[in-house]
């Protein structure tokens, strides 16, 4: 045992000199008036953006990432004209190439019924509206359902109908699964539609669309009723529009909760994954056509070309995004398990809770198999002590965090634990 620890405070010694990992290449929290270096892009209907918003005034509390202020950037489509529509916003001239991350905190908001409150989703009229963030775009053109030149996600702020959904420049009507080909092959486009997993599964294990979550006609994904737990409206939202503003909502929902988000491009592979779950992965390698650029993307749109009379629902109907973050990242080689930049013994602790199980990025799996197991060990320990250049660990903090993290390794459960540092 001795022996054995010698040679892991050797190796974490070597790893103090490895290159920085994880190099911040956009951030924005909005704490500033950013308006100016945004770029808007409007569909056919009417569109709202506000890049310096304090949301606390819609009783909505700071985001996790945001160190208690309330400024963030809140997006608006179809509020009055009653068109389907969308908008997206970009920041101008920001490219991205290469492998990288995209976080962000996301907060979807939706009016309420008057007699269940949001509970009561499908007797609300103009609630169903989309959130949307994404990458490889121009920055220049309007993204929404329909229309669009990068790879983008969505999700429904009140799921009354599917509910997540995945995108890209050549399938710009959402991608379909493996339960449209069968319930509806005439939308199910064989060559396109497999570039995409939805990781959420109906009740007879096939992937599903992105189903409503609620549905009793079509097929529930239940990975959406786990992660999407009913939520009610901050108490503050509340004391403002009691009218409608009460109630829980349905398992499954994205509203009223603010969602840590991360859309991830390690290669040709472009993943979703939100409060570390991955929802869903589309494979670009025999993509047809090409992305518009190098841009990211947020926006707002609606499903249907209706819209609420309700005297408050501009007020009420919206996305706000907040703590945007682009992160460079080493394909394939990701070990930051929890998404805070950096690679250390936190990280190391999810792998051990779900060493020998399946599992996505957030749960340990460094190297995109699908299972935690010592491959992924040995990626952490490859990556031990990087972080983003905006954090990366004094020497002796590293030093130090690197072998008591390897040194309790060792320590618990020895036997198993011996044999698995010895696979390389």
């Amino acid at each position: 045992m001795k022996f054995q620890l010698g040679g892991l405070v050797c190796a974490a010694a070597a790893l103090m000199v490895a290159p920085a990992f994880g190099q911040v290449l956009y951030q924005q929290n909005f704490d500033v008036d950013d308006s100016a270096n945004w770029t808007v892009n409007n569909g056919p209907s009417d569109e709202a953006h506000d890049f310096f918003f304090d949301y606390s005034t819609a009783g909505i509390p700071s985001a996790p990432n945001a160190s208690g202020t309330t400024r963030g950037m809140k997006l608006q489509a179809n509020v009055f004209n009653g068109i389907f529509s969308g908008m997206s916003v970009s920041p101008t001239g920001q490219t991205f190439t290469g492998d990288y991350k995209l976080t962000f905190d996301a907060w979807s908001n939706y009016i309420g019924n008057t007699t269940n409150g949001i509970g009561n989703i499908g007797a609300t009229s103009g609630s169903s509206m989309l959130s949307q963030f994404g990458i490889m775009t121009s920055g220049t053109v309007p993204v929404w359902p329909g229309t669009g030149d990068g790879v983008w996600f969505d999700a429904m702020s009140d799921t009354s109908s599917t509910a997540y959904r995945s995108y890209s420049y050549e399938r710009v009507v959402s991608y379909k699964g493996t339960v449209d080909a069968v319930i509806d092959p005439t939308t199910y486009d064989a060559t396109l539609d497999p570039h995409n997993t939805y990781y959420a599964m109906n009740p007879s294990a096939q992937t599903t669309r992105s189903n409503n979550p609620n549905s009793t006609t079509s097929p529930a994904g239940q990975l959406y009723l786990d992660t999407f737990t009913p939520v009610s409206p901050p108490a503050a939202q509340t004391a403002l529009y009691p009218s409608t503003q009460f109630g829980t909502s349905p398992a499954g929902v994205f509203g009223f909760k603010w969602h840590q988000v991360e859309i991830a491009k390690l290669g040709n592979i472009v993943s979703w994954t939100v409060d570390g779950v991955k929802l869903a992965q589309i494979d670009l390698t025999s993509a047809t056509g090409t992305p518009g650029g190098t841009n990211i993307l947020f926006g707002h749109s609606d499903i249907n070309a209706g819209t609420s009379i309700d005297v408050n629902f501009p007020a009420l109907q919206f996305t706000l995004i907040d703590d945007v973050k682009v992160t460079a990242v080493t394909a394939a080689n990701d070990a930051d398990f929890n998404n805070d930049n950096k690679v250390d013994g936190a990280d190391f602790l999810i792998w051990q809770r779900n060493f020998g199980g399946a599992g996505n990025n957030g749960a340990g799996d460094a190297n995109g198999d699908g299972q935690v197991n010592a491959a992924d060990l040995a990626l952490w320990q490859g990556h031990f002590g990087q972080a983003s250049v905006s954090a990366v660990p004094e020497p002796a903090t590293g030093f130090l965090a690197a072998v008591v993290a390897l040194a309790s390794f060792v320590a618990v459960r020895p036997r198993r634990r011996f044999a698995l540092l010895a696979v390389k």
